[in-house]
């Protein structure tokens, strides 16, 4: 339709394994068309999870949408013995691997949620070794998707069932945190000691204290062996609350019972050992957000007191940092803890600094948009012969790009080249890095791309923003099978967030005006290529675009993909033709207006109302056809909904440009006037137009004088506007200025101080608004 050229083969689409059967599967459900075999879907479903649990990704709401779906439908199917392996519907195994993807998640959702539910529900006859974990799965992301009471009754439920099965299913929710320690479930019968603390987790989330508490109550009263983590999870609640006394509290219990498992070596012990460095580290931020100062150096004390791990003595460099102490001075404090070795047997559990100490220096320091402080650390580490790693290079790169510095996040990203960067923690700051690229004029195209490269190279993830970024950028270099490459490679690996957020910029880019039509028509298919849920507002935003840029062919074509569609949040509805035919009547092009009718008339899911009956009456009379038009009058005035004001507007403005239609608006006035209908200044002004708009100008002219003499009508430049306006021909609106200008000279005055236009044929316009809408 636009350019022409060999078009290039493209790459195929980058879809996880098992995905495309239940894609199908999902399509055919929705249409009601034959469902693939299930052992298809089960082997979909098998490849899928397979998939992910080697890979270690997460599942994607898109994806636990079709994977819950397709679950459901295989676990509809009843087996003669769910007990044995070879006789289930879906492998225990299998559901197993869904189970601990699952436990990857830091926000659930909906989809996630039921999928969780469908996964347990699945094991339900399998032995409550094999259970557990998928319960506390269910349990974890109920909880963290905010649905905390389903969760807490759930958990209650449970232990009201001796351990059975779980009570009904619970329907889907919404979103949130951190990720289940799948070492955190040990091979017990259904426990309420692992369960309960997901369910305070998903309480400490919310703001309420009182919830809480009595939360914590009931796990007490359930439980009798001891939960490690609930002091973790009351100390974050009251970290949120910037509640003083509590968090002193909280972090009192959460130290010594720490230390109570590492001592013992619990099973436990090792997490919590990890843990530690990061609980101290972010009760010493609290403490220099909120200026609780003397509490901090309470901290620092008490956790100095013991033979501090390198991570606290970390945690502790960095409190030092934020009470104002120079890097000069966290040097000579380095020296301290290498002196405090001397109390340590073991050379092995000795504390140096290393890079990761430096690191979380440079960090504090870039939080505070200090990055010449942040240099210095660096300089103190490189003194002392502790050399960047490819995480102090990431971070330079991001203080950089937060000063708007991209030549110098460049140079730090061509220092991160000679790193080991296998762990990919650079990627989120590479993926900003190209961001800043694309939209800074400074930088040429090639260097953009060596970047990207390096990524994709790397098979490492584009994010949501970098996929938009580059794909503009090939749009506006007319390279439209890259921007397919790239999607096709990315795109379907993204939540549907994510994916609405790329749709959303590339939406937009189709609907700037100073965007060439021809780019906006490889957008417009790279989105229904790629982004098939792409909603019907947007295409019709873009269908719209191609009409007021004159290319109603391509506006046509837009719209019969809309009608062929298969989903009913795609095709058309009555508001989408309303559009079309306004559209067109803009153009006053009669093919196009046609061609939308004909789909109409064809449209088994379109009743038709007065609304579009008023829409294909304005098309028909602006494309030049107001006899045809007419006919849609007649359909509404037999109608049980009949004409609304608007419609008589439309008709009366059809009678101004039909043969002989000023008779047929003088039946319809008549019939207005014996049903005593409100004749308004508006209805008269389009009754008095369509008269002269046959060449009755004099009984244009006196009927609005009759009425003005009866008090009908209050003449003014409006009334008069219409009547000129409507006039037939050069000869008739002169009649009506002549008149106008000895009867009425002040209100002529006034409509041409308003303006005339004048077209190649001599006539006439003045500019006073007559716009009629549907």
């Amino acid at each position: 339709m636009f350019g022409g050229g060999k078009k290039k083969d493209v790459k195929d689409a980058d879809i996880d394994p098992g995905v495309e059967k239940m894609m199908e599967y999902v399509k055919m459900q929705k249409m009601s068309a034959r469902l693939p075999p299930q052992s298809e879907v089960v082997e979909a479903l098998s490849q899928f999870f397979n998939h992910k649990y080697k890979s270690r990704q997460q599942i994607e709401d898109t994806q636990a949408e079709l994977a819950a779906k397709s679950l459901q439908y295989c676990l509809e199917t009843v087996t003669p013995d769910p007990t044995d392996e070879a006789k289930r519907v879906v492998p225990a195994k299998v559901l197993e691997k869904a189970s601990r993807i699952l436990r990857r998640l830091e926000s659930p959702t909906a989809s996630h949620v039921q999928l969780a539910y469908l996964v347990y529900h699945a094991l339900d006859n399998v032995s409550a070794t094999r259970r557990l974990p998928a319960a506390v799965t269910y349990v974890s992301c109920l909880a963290l998707s905010g649905r905390v009471y389903e969760a807490r009754q759930f958990v209650l439920g449970l232990q009201g069932q001796g351990n059975a099965a779980a009570p009904n299913a619970v329907e889907e929710g919404p979103q949130n945190d951190e990720s289940v320690d799948e070492a955190a479930f040990p091979t017990t019968p259904l426990s309420p000691s692992v369960l309960w603390p997901e369910v305070i987790r998903g309480f400490a989330r919310k703001d309420s204290e009182s919830e809480l508490l009595e939360t914590v109550d009931m796990a007490r009263h359930h439980v009798s062996d001891a939960m490690p983590q609930m002091p973790t999870h009351m100390l974050d609640f009251y970290l949120r609350k910037d509640d003083r006394d509590k968090v002193r509290f909280w972090f009192a219990e959460y130290w010594r019972t720490s230390g109570e498992y590492i001592e013992e070596k619990q099973t436990f012990s090792n997490m919590v050992k990890h843990q530690r460095p990061n609980m101290v580290g972010r009760v010493l931020r609290w403490c220099l957000q909120h200026d609780q100062i003397d509490f901090g150096h309470d901290v620092v004390k008490q956790v100095l007191a013991e033979t501090p791990s390198k991570g606290i003595w970390d945690a502790v460099f960095v409190w030092a940092a934020g009470t104002g102490k120079g890097a000069d001075e966290i040097d000579r404090m380095f020296t301290v803890m290498e002196s405090a070795n001397k109390k340590i047997a073991d050379p092995e559990e000795w504390n140096t600094p290393d890079i990761a100490t430096i690191n979380a220096l440079v960090e504090y320091a870039t939080s505070k948009n200090d990055p010449y402080l942040a240099e210095r650390f660096i300089a103190i580490g490189k003194a002392r012969d502790i050399q960047p790693d490819a995480n102090t290079y990431v971070l330079q790169m991001k203080y950089r790009l937060k000063i708007s510095d991209v030549d110098g996040a460049l140079i730090a990203y061509k220092g991160l080249q000679s790193m080991d960067v296998s762990s990919n923690e650079d990627v989120p700051t590479v993926n900003e890095l190209i961001v800043a690229l694309c939209k800074s004029s400074r930088h040429d195209f090639d260097t953009i791309m060596n970047v990207a490269a390096d990524l994709s190279d790397r098979k490492a993830r584009f994010e949501p923003a970098t996929a938009t970024a580059l794909a503009l950028l090939h749009l506006n270099r007319d390279e439209v099978h890259d921007v397919t490459d790239l999607m096709n490679t990315h795109a379907f690996h993204y939540s549907a967030a994510e994916r609405e957020t790329i749709r959303r910029d590339l939406v937009a880019y189709c609907l700037d005006p100073k965007t060439p039509l021809s780019r906006v028509w490889d957008a417009y298919n790279v989105l229904t290529d790629i982004f098939d849920e792409m909603a019907r507002e947007e295409r019709t935003q873009i269908m719209l675009v191609f009409f007021r840029r004159e290319r109603p062919d391509v506006s046509v074509n837009i719209f019969n993909s809309m009608r062929d569609h298969y989903r009913e949040d795609t095709i058309p509805t009555i508001d989408t033709y309303v559009a079309a035919f306004l559209a067109t009547a803009k153009l006053r092009d009669l093919d196009s207006m046609e061609v939308i009718h004909n789909q109409l008339k064809l449209d088994y899911n379109i009743d038709a109302n007065t609304y579009l009956l008023n829409a294909l009456m304005i098309g028909y009379s602006a494309c030049g056809n107001p006899r045809r038009a007419l006919t849609f009058w007649d359909d509404i005035v037999a109608s049980k909904e009949g004409p609304t004001y608007n419609s008589i507007h439309i008709a009366l403005r059809a009678c101004e440009k039909a043969p002989f239609g000023d008779l047929r608006a003088e039946k319809i006035w008549a019939k207005l006037r014996s049903m005593n209908i409100d004749l308004d200044q508006a209805l008269w002004s389009s009754y008095i137009a369509a008269l002269a708009g046959n060449g009755n100008t004099e009984k244009a002219i006196s009927t609005l004088e009759e009425a003005e003499s009866k008090n009908e009508l209050e003449v003014d430049a409006y009334v008069v506007g219409s009547l000129f306006n409507g006039c037939s021909g050069q000869v008739p609106q002169a009649d009506v200025e002549s008149w106008c200008k000895e009867k009425f000279p002040q209100l002529w005055e006034e409509l041409e101080k308003g303006g005339v236009d004048e077209d190649e044929n001599g006539m006439r316009t003045l500019r006073i608004d007559r716009t009629v809408t549907p």
